[in-house]
């Protein structure tokens, strides 16, 4: 019988001389001090769409050299989820994670105007279905050069996966891998939950928001 040493085999491998994907390769200089506007997003779809959408956005605004507002995220109808942005991931970090790569705000700001406080509304955008890089660079640059603010949605697929740019697929790896931590007390569950995993115990595996339709998907009757 194969014994397993569990310290060998829940440990980090050896690298190998391997460098991380979201490493940057080459001079990858911070955003220049003025941008040409504000991105909103809404991303929607489920936890992984979402996820994979804010990744976009952060390369989105990298694109277009705009500040980026914190992503909405949408509100599940089958589950009622509301927690939004701030109530699952660590604001504070995803901002500094992040602080040589875009800016990022929480919200738009107020501007003054002839001596009165003005709220930018941001003029709202669909996105094609995996947009190339051409349609930020054009047609949403244009108008968030004309109104200040821009917002796309829905933001689910929104940017082309494959982009021949590899400083853009590491910057999507950073947001992943680095920027998108969950908040402390999300964190501290789901470390209790790895931590009786790895113990020589009885364990329980469970599929968080499992929703019914995906029982068709995965093929169960």
């Amino acid at each position: 019988m194969l014994e397993i040493n569990l310290e060998t085999l829940w440990g980090t491998a050896a690298s190998g001389g391997w460098r991380p994907s979201s490493a940057p390769r080459s001079d990858w200089p911070p955003p220049p001090k003025e941008s040409n506007g504000y991105l909103r997003v809404r991303c929607n779809g489920g936890l992984n769409q979402q996820r994979t959408a804010i990744c976009n956005a952060v390369l989105a605004a990298r694109i277009m050299n705009a500040t980026l507002v914190l992503p909405e995220l949408d509100a599940n109808s089958f589950w009622h989820d509301d927690s939004g942005f701030q109530g699952i991931y660590d604001v504070e970090h995803f901002i500094k994670a992040l602080r040589y790569d875009v800016r990022i705000v929480e919200s738009i700001p107020e501007v003054q105007k002839n001596g009165k406080t003005k709220k930018i509304k941001a003029y709202q955008l669909r996105p094609p279905r995996d947009a190339p890089i051409r349609w930020y660079t054009t047609e949403a640059l244009e108008k968030m050069k004309e109104h200040t603010a821009i917002y796309l949605t829905p933001f689910s697929h929104r940017l082309a996966e494959e982009i021949d740019n590899p400083e853009y697929q590491r910057l999507r790896c950073r947001v992943n891998y680095h920027a998108l931590r969950f908040k402390p007390n999300i964190m501290k569950l789901s470390n209790s939950i790895v931590s009786k995993l790895r113990a020589e115990s009885h364990f329980m595996s469970i599929h968080l928001r499992f929703e019914m339709d995906m029982l068709a998907f995965a093929g169960y009757v």
